[in-house]
């Protein structure tokens, strides 16, 4: 029986951070470069806020660097950064062993790049059977990747999502907009309008 359409549950959801490095970001011009960081830091406040946890992958952090700061100073205490040396986290034994030991079944994923590490690890928890969701304006590739890594991820059955559509997915309510807007607020990404 085919599995019906549903929105993305908050209750269910992991967030995956993957490789938002200083070496790989560097390869965009500015204004993306600014952008996906903004988009990411808000969602990465976002899912503290609704106590969404978060896996977080750095790959040749002696060569990239780690995690963003603006985005890891928006971390929860403790998450570690987690070294990967595969282009899809589930290549991976010790990241495979760790997110298939957490209970979330629905992995959204942020970060670089598009068409390489984000669509492989997207595609590799797939087969592991979760429900993998791309946020479209929280990932970025080098050159022209972008794209053609969201419509690669899509055609492989990878869900595809804004930063908008995602906060309402998450929100759900009345009730649960007025915790995502609670004091102190977080500032939504620039452009967009929640």
């Amino acid at each position: 029986m085919p599995t019906l359409p549903s929105l993305i549950d908050p209750a269910d959801s992991l967030l995956l951070v993957i490789d938002l490095q200083e070496g790989f970001l560097n390869k965009l011009s500015a204004e993306r470069r600014e952008s996906t960081v903004d988009h990411c830091r808000f969602i990465v406040q976002l899912a503290a806020r609704l106590a969404i946890p978060m896996f977080v992958t750095v790959e040749e952090p002696q060569l990239n660097g780690m995690t963003d700061a603006r985005v890891h100073v928006c971390l929860e205490p403790g998450t570690p950064e987690r070294d990967k040396s595969v282009f899809g986290l589930c290549g991976q034994d010790n990241l495979r062993e760790a997110i298939l030991a957490q209970p979330k079944r629905t992995a959204v994923l942020i970060g670089m790049n598009t068409d390489v590490c984000v669509l492989h690890s997207a595609v590799g928890l797939l087969a592991h059977g979760f429900r993998a969701v791309i946020v479209s304006d929280a990932s970025e590739a080098a050159g022209l990747g972008h794209q053609p890594g969201l419509a690669r991820a899509a055609a492989l059955g990878v869900e595809i999502v804004t930063t908008r559509g995602l906060y309402f997915e998450w929100v759900r309510s009345l009730a649960g907009l007025a915790r995502a807007e609670a004091a102190p607020r977080i500032a939504p990404p620039a452009g967009t309008i929640l």
